[in-house]
């Protein structure tokens, strides 16, 4: 039962009882990160202040926009936000960080400026915390907003070499996507998470600047033994990388550089130590979407050539491998601190599995 079906949040009293009609409506913490998002970043502000739940507080935070969306966060909704002005880019990961800091309420949300939301999505995720209160995270039904019925999320799925993908990712919104589960993480496009997970966890890794992170944020808080429930009556709308690009040399970059870092900090041993043959695989499946122009190393050699795929793929190596020692000391401290024996943990890498052609042929 919603909390806006049920009065909390209005100003009508309840008409029938309901467990969560007597507790204190838990106090929401939405922050949404901006970089030049001048075309969108509106839309998605006139979703959260629509919401019929309406105990939560707004943080925006900007990454040193220079498209004059910061000017207009200043001047139009300068009243009905609390604005975080950054000096320079810190990225998903440093930008959240910094909005979250400022943040008073139990349920901590994360929002893309490309995302906008349904009327009832608070209330629905509101009321999920209260009925699951084992879980430490939520994810949303995320749909593309350019394809109507289009999945763009429905919670993580993870590949074991470090790397993830959305579950239901371009599939129809069928059945299965409309059943409450748990899931591995939220995709951070739309992420909920509890306060009481993140003093625990701790932040956003600020290496990894963007992508993976919420596969990071996500891996801690399981292993520290928080599930993630998936609310579908939650539905959120995402644009999908238009800041980056869906197949930008950056976004290559950073996805291939930080699955190395998840890998290290959050794999058991023995799976680190076998993962090279899963990503053979994996890039000898990249090799022939590339030299068929199929799935997303396709799309990649469409805009670029497969000698810049290649320059991406060894600079991004490199670049992992430079910060090994400090990923290494990260997984001594989350090891030692894991709530997991190891037979879940094992359950957990194989029942969110994501097969490999999935992760390359999905455009």
């Amino acid at each position: 039962m919603s909390y806006d079906r049920i009065g909390l949040g209005t100003s009508k009293s309840p008409q029938r009882k309901d467990p969560c009609a007597f507790k204190a409506p838990p106090l929401a913490s939405l922050v949404v990160l901006n970089w030049n998002g001048l075309s969108f970043i509106e839309a998605c502000l006139r979703s959260i202040v629509s919401q019929t739940y309406k105990r939560f507080e707004l943080v925006v935070v900007d990454n040193h926009s220079t498209d004059g969306s910061r000017e207009l966060l200043q001047t139009r909704w300068k009243n009905r936000i609390r604005l975080v002005a950054l000096d320079r880019n810190l990225g998903y990961c440093g930008g959240n960080n910094r909005g979250m800091a400022v943040c008073r309420g139990e349920l901590i949300v994360l929002l893309n400026n490309d995302v906008t939301l349904d009327p009832c999505w608070l209330s629905e995720i509101v009321t999920a915390s209260v009925r699951k209160p084992e879980a430490g995270m939520f994810a949303s039904k995320i749909l593309c907003s350019r394809k109507p019925g289009i999945l763009d999320s429905a919670g993580l799925l993870l590949y074991p070499d470090g790397v993830c993908r959305s579950r239901g990712w371009l599939e129809p919104d069928r059945d299965e996507y409309s059943r409450e589960t748990e899931v591995l993480a939220p995709n951070g496009a739309v992420a909920v998470y509890r306060r009481s997970m993140l003093e625990k966890t701790g932040e956003f890794d600020e290496t990894y600047f963007a992508f993976l992170e919420d596969l990071d944020l996500g891996m801690r808080g399981q292993l520290l033994g928080f599930s993630c429930f998936y609310v579908p009556t939650a539905v959120a709308y995402h644009e999908k990388s238009v800041n980056f690009g869906n197949y930008s040399k950056q976004k290559a970059f950073l996805v291939e550089r930080n699955r190395v870092w998840n890998l290290i900090k959050l794999f058991p041993l023995f799976l680190i130590l076998v993962s090279p043959a899963f990503t053979a695989y994996r890039y000898i499946l990249q090799f022939v979407s590339a030299i068929s122009l199929k799935g997303s190393a396709g799309q990649f050699v469409r805009r670029y050539s497969r000698f810049e795929a290649l320059g991406v793929l060894v600079r991004s190596i490199i670049a992992a491998f430079s910060e090994v020692p400090q990923m290494a000391r990260q997984r001594r401290l989350i090891q030692h601190t894991r709530k997991l024996d190891k037979r879940q943990y094992y359950k957990l890498i194989g029942r969110f599995k994501l097969p490999a052609a999935e992760l390359v042929f999905k455009e």
